[in-house]
């Protein structure tokens, strides 16, 4: 027990719906009696362990299989279970770093409940007639409800390893109580409880975690409750609140949906009288969690949800029918507990699973208050949506916390909410106060909080993680598009930013794998539904026409035919995305990107069975994309996760580059190192460079540093003072790892397969993408064409495909090693033959400098305060440097891409002086900070004046300029100077 206690990882399956028999039954009750400390699934007969008087098996009712405990009680009497508890201490620290949380011990039951009574239920655990701990349940509720309580941590009084006994103490009343899955101790996350009306003090450091936006619901009720909008409104907010009540039903609630009545009716009679679970399952036992599952037998609480949607928007087919199908459904959540004041043991990921309730009950209004459901529907509704978040502020640490997951799921639900206030003065009052809420939550957001950023990037959990954004606008859009001109101008526009800022980054729908977060399938990308909605604005409008897939439905085309201009082009220019540490370089319908990572941006997630071997995902990975991941060349099958195109790292063996999650529930690794991000001049040329530090978790040693430039169809790659101790492993730069899927070709011939060729000197080669690769002489090149062994990154299951894969080699434990490659896009031989000239000016440990001769810019990556020989004398900060003439004009562009959240060091990251880097994005006291300005001075030879109005200042100092400019936000700042 106590080996899976600290490896237990969550379920994420599915809740099955599957019949159980006896046998089976028998077979899971008796091993989870064999358990230690045992496990009562109360199906078959009273445990001996059980001692009290008045507890019989019934099959009246259940939450667990078919049968549970009930317990007809005097006042005040007792149920004593005796067996040693198990109890062990933990690492957790309420309020720490959330990524280091590991599992805790609790306690859990379910209590059905008859009649709701002013008592409790006390459960005590102690060493014999020896109380050590207690709580108390409170009994005012009917249906089942069910208690997740931490032993250390929610309890009153201390635990002791030698716990053996629990006494269940009955409420002051004589009656019936039914128990059922009585878990004495399991392993869990410490951020699954969360407080309700029945434990009202549990949990309450979720009230200050990111995830308080599902966990924090007794807080958002209580505020709820103290707040009450009110108000007097005017005749014209009357009138526009009828106007978007009748857009809110015929626009978006309402759909065509028949319906076969039979059918339905036999799928809500298979629903009713089982449990109705979202996450309940995260409390079972990691020994028996499979088995528990099917033996349970519940229905998943989104499938309930999703019908009542069904149901709403059929309702008119066969209103008798359909109307008390809707009221068994309703009926059967309050039943099962999910219903104003309880939380369920847990309520995460709550608005996943709710969405159709939330659509539902506008439509159904009317057949709820004949059934006499009605206030506590809405009331259940106030309390699910959280709505009495509005009024919290944004002052707390977590006010931005899982923005996405709020707009995607529930502030649906939340303008229904406001809708269904008794009085129209009331629906004015709640109605303005949701919309303030969410005119603010739609505004950039500083730091690494979450939200939308000022570069148009998106955040969640801490870090670039555009799959849900994606989601959070298309929840949120038609809710905004309903709401109109409400939607405050600053807080459209910040959204219109993200949304055409996504449509850059994604081609045309998939984002590069450097932005997956934990899902490096290659199939994430984004959803046209925000455009759609937006469409009414012009550029929104244009991005959707573009956007529209091959055959568009017929909501689709509908929406398409209001739009008032033409599709736009595909977005071609360069872009510096510095709040994800990333370039993005487009021309037509492809695109090349570059990412890092650094001391604010985490280097990926790594997540229980997700992305376990991600480490080197933001190593510098270049990517072109034309179309979807698929379609250009990445595959999972078969993928070497040690060899993403342009990444500098150390190949190591799968078992070792696999994230190591002892003692954590996820992985999100800072650097120490301040200097990686993109620059752009024109809009249309750029570069990218990164001071590459490997975290001490896993290879503390490796640094690189590295840069690529952008010029038109072509891409630089330089890499300098390449080092690391690690004698066992070979270090590597790959040039290209993708799917075979055409031809090799290497200095004018194809490359069979399979192949294997080491120590090459190749000039050229062109990949099965047709993507280029120039080799200056003087590097080790690899080149396979081969099948691959690999692993699935969530499941770990062997994998294999066929690749085409080229890196060079720098060796084992190199010491300032180096590499340069240029990449061509649509490479012929003849192209590669003649590849446009370019000058590697500089390239050490200080800076690396590139001049191309096509367009005349010449790039500067500047990793230290240095000098340079030629127009550019000298940076006082690491910098990214861009220039061009234009007559005897200098054209100079600048970009500090060091965010500035902080400044000197985080010493918590720190022992000795030496960055351990222990911990996570979530706990960083910087986490909200905004981006510090920074006066950045670059000297140039000559005698220089700015042309006219320049965001810069400008000083000559005898036969040179220093220029002067003020960066903040990781943001590029451009100029034109003349000769002064």
């Amino acid at each position: 027990m106590d080996v899976s206690r600290r490896t237990l990882l969550m379920a994420t399956a599915g809740v099955a719906l599957l019949p159980t028999g006896k046998a089976s039954a028998e077979t899971l009750e008796e091993r989870a009696l064999a358990m230690k400390p045992p496990v009562f699934l109360l199906e078959t007969a009273v445990p001996p362990q059980l001692q009290g008087a008045g507890l019989a098996i019934t099959d009246q009712r259940a939450v667990c299989g078919t049968r549970s405990l009930r317990w007809d009680h005097d006042e005040r009497a007792t149920v004593t279970i005796r067996t040693p508890l198990n109890w062990s201490p933990d690492a957790y620290r309420p309020g720490d770093d959330q990524a280091w949380q590991g599992l805790v011990d609790a306690f859990s039951v379910w209590i059905h409940n008859e009649t709701p009574v002013d008592d409790v239920v006390r459960f005590e655990f102690g060493r014999g007639d020896r109380t050590d701990l207690w709580f108390e349940f409170r009994l005012g509720f009917t249906g089942w409800r069910t208690a997740w309580v931490r032993y250390a941590y929610d309890m009153h009084g201390r635990p002791h390893k030698d716990m053996d006994t629990v006494r269940i103490t009955a409420p002051r009343r004589k009656g019936a109580l039914w128990l059922d899955q009585l878990i004495l101790n399991t392993a869990i996350r410490p951020d699954g409880p969360c407080r309700d009306f029945q434990l009202p003090d549990i949990g309450r450091e979720q009230d200050e975690y990111d995830h308080q936006h599902w966990q924090a619901l007794y807080l958002f009720d209580q505020l709820l409750q103290e707040a009450r909008p009110e108000g007097k409104a005017t005749d014209d907010e009357k009138a526009a609140l009828r106007r978007l009540r009748t857009a809110y039903t015929d626009e978006y609630l309402t759909a065509k949906v028949t319906v076969d009545v039979a059918a339905l009716t036999a799928q809500v009679a298979s629903m009713e009288n089982r449990p109705v679970h979202a996450y309940q399952r995260e409390i079972y036992p990691q020994e028996i969690a499979a088995e528990l599952r099917t033996f349970v037998n519940a229905v998943t609480l989104r499938s309930v949800t999703d019908l009542m949607k069904t149901v709403a928007q059929a309702y008119d087919q066969d209103r008798q029918a359909l109307g008390g199908l809707y009221v068994r459904l309703v009926k059967l959540l309050r039943e099962q507990g999910w219903t104003r004041g309880s939380c369920q043991g847990t309520i995460h990921h709550l608005g996943y699973d709710v969405r159709g309730y939330y659509d539902s009950v506008f439509l159904m209004r009317d057949v709820l208050r004949e059934a006499g459901l009605f206030e506590q529907v809405r009331a259940d509704l106030g309390w699910l949506t959280g709505f009495g978040r509005v009024f919290r502020g944004w002052k707390h640490r977590w006010a931005h916390g899982s923005t996405m997951d709020i707009l995607n799921t529930t502030v649906r639900g939340m303008l229904a909410y406001a809708l269904l206030r008794d009085t129209e003065d009331e629906q004015v009052a709640y109605l303005n106060a949701f919309v303030d809420w969410l005119n603010a939550a739609l505004l950039p957001t500083t730091g690494i909080q979450d939200g939308i950023k000022t570069d148009g990037t998106t955040f969640h959990h801490v870090g670039f993680f555009p799959d849900y954004a994606r989601d959070g606008f298309a929840g949120a859009a038609p809710i905004i598009y309903l709401l109109g001109d409400r939607i405050s101008a600053e807080a459209f526009a910040s959204l219109k930013k993200a949304l055409l800022t996504m449509r850059v980054y994604a081609n045309k729908a998939s984002w590069p794998i450097s932005v997956s977060g934990r899902n490096p399938s290659g199939a994430t990308a984004l959803s046209t539904v925000p455009y759609m909605w937006l469409s009414g604005d012009d550029e929104i409008g244009a991005a959707f026409l573009r956007l529209l897939p091959a055959v568009p439905t017929a909501e689709q085309k509908m929406w398409a035919d209001k739009v008032r201009v033409p599709a736009e082009k595909a977005p071609t220019g360069n872009w510096a995305l510095n709040y994800g540490a990333m370039a993005v370089h487009r021309r037509g319908d492809w695109q090349v990107s570059a990412r890092g990572h650094n001391r604010y941006l985490w280097s990926t997630e790594i997540y229980v069975g997700a992305n376990m071997y991600g480490r080197y995902n933001t190593y510098g990975q270049i990517q072109v994309l034309r179309g979807s991941n698929a379609e250009s060349g990445y595959q999972q099958q078969g993928y070497d996760w040690n060899r993403r195109p342009g990444t500098t790292t150390i190949h190591k063996p799968l078992d070792q580059l696999r994230g190591d999650l002892t003692g954590a529930i996820e992985e999100m690794l800072l650097s120490d190192s301040r200097f990686a991000g993109a620059h752009s001049i024109d809009g249309r040329h750029g570069m990218w460079a990164m001071d590459l530090h490997g975290h001490p978790k896993y290879d503390g040693s490796h640094r690189a540093r590295k840069s690529a430039f952008f010029f038109d169809d072509r891409v630089i790659a330089v890499g300098t003072a390449i080092s690391n101790d690690d004698a066992a492993n070979p270090t590597e730069t790959t040039l290209f790892q993708v799917k075979r899927t055409g031809k090799v070709i290497m200095d004018g011939q194809e490359v069979t397969f399979p192949y294997t060729g080491a120590d090459l000197s190749a000039r050229w080669l062109i990949d099965d993408q047709n993507i280029g690769y120039e080799l200056p002489v003087g590097q080790t090149l690899n080149l396979t064409r081969s099948t691959q062994s690999s692993r699935d990154n969530a499941t770990e299951a062997p994998t294999s495909g066929d690749f085409s894969t080229a890196w060079l080699s720098h060796g084992k434990a190199p010491k300032d090693g180096s590499y340069s490659y240029a990449m061509l896009i649509d490479a012929t031989p003849e192209r590669m033959a003649a590849f446009p000239p370019y000058t590697i000016v500089r390239a050490d440990a200080e800076a690396h400098v590139v001049s191309d001769q096509t367009t005349g810019i010449t790039g500067y990556a500047a990793f230290e305060r240095t000098t340079f020989d030629g127009a550019v004398r000298a940076v006082d900060t690491p910098c990214l440097v861009l220039t061009r003439t234009d007559g005897d004009a200098l054209v100079l562009a600048v970009c500090d891409p060091d965010l500035r959240l902080y400044s000197g060091i985080d010493h918590d990251q720190y022992e000795r002086g030496r960055y351990v880097g222990h911990f996570s994005p979530w706990s960083r006291p910087w986490l909200a900070g905004p981006s510090h300005p920074h006066v950045l001075r670059v000297t140039l030879d000559g005698r220089w004046a700015a042309d006219g109005d320049q965001p810069c200042r400008v000083r000559r100092v005898g036969p040179v300029t220093v220029v002067e400019f003020t960066t903040v936000d990781g943001r590029p700042v451009q100029v034109r100077l003349v000769r002064g």
